[in-house]
C-alpha cells in the first residue's frame, strides 16, 4: 500500500527527505507568519503606514472637493478671460480620484515600500534571519503580502471616505461602474508594490528603486500610443477614468487586468530569483 505523501511525525531528522510532508509544510506556514508579523511591525514602527494613510485619505477627501470647487475658481477668472464652465458631475470627482492615486498616491508608495529589503540586507538582518533558517522566498513573500495587506486596508478606507463624501457633495455615492474604477486602480497599485520590491532585490538601494519605480511608471505611457498597449498596464488608469463614461471600455479591461496581474506574480517569483542568485 502507497505511503501518505503527508507525514504526522515532527521527531527531528522523520522528514528529510519529504518537503511536502505536514510538518514542514506547518513550519513554513509558522515561518511567513512570524515574518508576516514582523514586517507588520516594521511598517509601523517606522510610520510608514501613517505616511501612506495620510496621502491617501487626503486625496480621498480632497478629490471631491477639488472637483466641485474647480467651476467656482474659473468663474473668478472668467472677469478677465472668456471661460465655458461645464456642469460638475460626480464623473469629474472619481477623475480627480484616480489622477492623484494613480500619480502621486503610487509615487508615495514607491518612497514608502523601496528601502525595506535593501534596508534589512544592508543592516544584516536578512543575513541573520536566512542563517537562522528562514527561506528566501519566504522572506520576500513576506514582505510584499504585508505591503498589500496594508495598501488594500488603506486604500479600502480612501474608498469609503471618498465615497461618502460624494454623497454629500454630488448626492450619490458611487459613479457608472465605480466598481471596475475602483478594482482597476487597485490591481494597478498592486504592481507597483511588486515593481518596488523587484528593484530594491534587484539594486540593494532604496534611492536607485524610488527611482527606477517612477522611470518604470513614466516610460509605461508609451505604450499608451499603441493599440495592444490598451492590454498592458498603464491602461488600467485610462479605464478606471473612461469606465465611467464608455461601457465598451469593458470589453477589453479584464484582459488587462489579467495581464497586469501576471506581470506582478512574474515580479514576484523574479524577485525570489534574483536574490537566491545573488545571495
Amino acid at each position: 500500500m502507497k505511503e501518505n505523501t503527508f507525514s504526522y511525525n515532527c521527531s527531528p531528522g522523520s522528514e528529510k527527505e519529504n518537503k511536502f510532508s505536514f510538518c514542514s509544510l506547518r513550519r513554513q506556514a509558522r515561518q511567513i507568519f512570524t515574518l508576516y508579523k514582523k514586517d507588520l511591525m516594521e511598517l509601523w514602527r517606522t510610520k510608514k503606514v501613517l505616511i501612506l494613510s495620510i496621502v491617501f485619505v487626503f486625496f480621498a477627501l480632497t478629490s471631491p472637493l477639488i472637483a466641485k470647487m474647480t467651476p467656482e475658481i474659473l468663474k473668478l477668472l472668467g472677469d478677465t478671460i472668456q471661460i465655458i464652465v461645464p456642469e460638475v458631475t460626480i464623473s469629474d470627482s472619481y477623475l480627480q480620484f484616480v489622477g492623484n492615486f494613480a500619480q502621486i498616491g503610487a509615487w508615495t508608495m514607491i518612497a514608502v515600500f523601496a528601502g525595506l529589503i535593501a534596508n534589512e540586507r544592508k543592516r544584516g538582518i536578512y543575513t541573520n534571519l536566512v542563517n537562522n533558517g528562514v527561506k528566501k522566498r519566504n522572506f520576500i513573500f513576506s514582505k510584499i503580502d504585508s505591503q498589500i495587506l496594508v495598501m488594500s486596508l488603506i486604500y479600502g478606507v480612501s474608498i469609503l471616505l471618498f465615497s461618502f463624501y460624494n454623497f454629500v457633495l454630488f448626492d450619490e455615492f458611487f459613479a457608472a461602474h465605480s466598481w471596475m474604477t475602483f478594482l482597476a486602480l487597485y490591481v494597478y497599485l498592486i504592481l507597483i508594490v511588486c515593481l518596488t520590491n523587484f528593484y530594491s532585490v534587484l539594486t540593494r538601494s532604496g534611492g536607485i528603486s524610488i527611482l527606477l519605480g517612477i522611470v518604470t511608471m513614466l516610460l509605461l505611457t508609451v505604450f499608451d500610443l499603441f493599440e495592444w498597449g490598451k492590454y498592458l498596464p498603464n491602461s488600467l488608469i485610462s479605464i478606471s477614468t473612461g469606465v465611467i463614461n464608455n461601457v465598451s471600455i469593458l470589453d477589453y479591461a479584464w484582459k488587462t487586468i489579467l495581464v497586469t496581474m501576471g506581470i506582478s506574480v512574474a515580479l514576484v517569483f523574479l524577485s525570489v530569483r534574483f536574490l537566491k542568485n545573488r545571495e
